[in-house]
């Protein structure tokens, strides 16, 4: 072989073994030895409803509850207190609540509420953190300055509700309908939190189609309104009508659907006595009944399948 070929081929062997160092920040592939020794097991903000670390979507139709059940786990996070007076919290830690819906009376009202069904008074929470003011999602610079305030109060889950309210803002536009719009937009918001070390729960509604009572209350993933929203999220709480708000009682019937990446999934019955209120504001309460829904087995003979046959 000629001098100038070899040469040629030892400066081409030569350029390649060269660190790629733009290549390098921009992409970090790890061998299979380090995936295996690398410390990402998934850790439970709720045992069997929340995981840390994932974005998760609490969707339903309209005056479902959903709200409410966003304070109640806040609050159970918060202290230390089971959700719903059923689910384990392992251990409390420093939450964020972000509302533009409901307004500050009818959270505080509800909070308030809450704490006494934890033998609390809202008071002693005080690692909720409460905002009355929404991001502009899909304004980066709104988003850097949600990070900061996230890393420097030290949350640890922030609650966003809703996101019909912050997915557009700072005279930019999106169409809801885009899933190469949204998508982008949740996972800038989702990298912003979690770099700040706050894991983002998101509050949506379904489309209409979905907010009808039945029994059966089935809502699914794609029932939630917007592109993007269900193929982007990794764990959800999704709620549905069993049967109209009966007023007389202040009663709510809902099913809580449960999922996620991490594998974890369920299915409740949720009842909520909120009572009725007065002249002056009072009567209301927070008395929860949780009753998991039956499952029946897969060769659709109706016979259902009890708890010790789950696990």
């Amino acid at each position: 072989m000629n001098t100038s070929k070899q040469k040629s081929r030892q400066r081409t062997r030569e350029a390649k073994s060269e660190r790629p160092a733009d290549a390098l920040k921009r992409y970090e592939f790890i061998q299979s030895s380090k995936f295996a020794d690398m410390n990402c097991e998934h850790d439970w903000l709720i045992e069997g409803i929340l995981v840390k670390g994932q974005a998760g979507v609490i969707g339903g139709p309209a005056k479902c509850l959903k709200t409410g059940l966003v304070i109640d786990m806040a609050l159970s996070l918060g202290s230390g207190t089971p959700f719903l007076g059923e689910f384990h919290v392992p251990a409390a830690c420093r939450v964020a609540v972000m509302s533009g819906e409901s307004g500050k009376s009818s959270l505080k009202d509800t909070a308030k509420r809450i704490s006494l069904s934890k033998d609390l008074s809202l008071r002693e929470i005080s690692r909720v953190h409460w905002a009355f003011s929404l991001p502009n999602l899909s304004d980066q610079d709104d988003l850097d300055r949600l990070g900061e305030i996230l890393e420097w109060r030290e949350i640890k889950v922030v609650f966003i509700d809703p996101l019909y309210l912050c997915l557009t803002g700072g005279g930019k536009t999106v169409s809801p309908t885009n899933i190469y719009e949204v998508g982008p937009i949740l996972r800038r918001m989702t990298e912003t939190c979690l770099k700040a070390g706050a894991t983002p729960i998101i509050v949506h509604h379904t489309t209409k189609s979905a907010a009808k009572p039945s029994e059966n209350a089935s809502v699914g993933l794609y029932d939630l309104a917007f592109s993007g929203v269900s193929e982007f999220f990794r764990q959800w709480v999704l709620l549905g009508k069993r049967e109209e708000f009966i007023q007389s009682e202040g009663l709510h019937q809902i099913r809580m659907s449960v999922g996620g990446s991490a594998g974890h999934s369920g299915d409740w019955n949720v009842d909520v006595r909120e009572g009725v209120m007065d002249n002056n504001f009072l009567g209301r309460e927070w008395d929860v009944d949780v009753q998991r829904r039956p499952v029946y087995d897969a060769e659709g003979t109706g016979n259902e399948i009890g708890s010790d046959d789950l696990f």
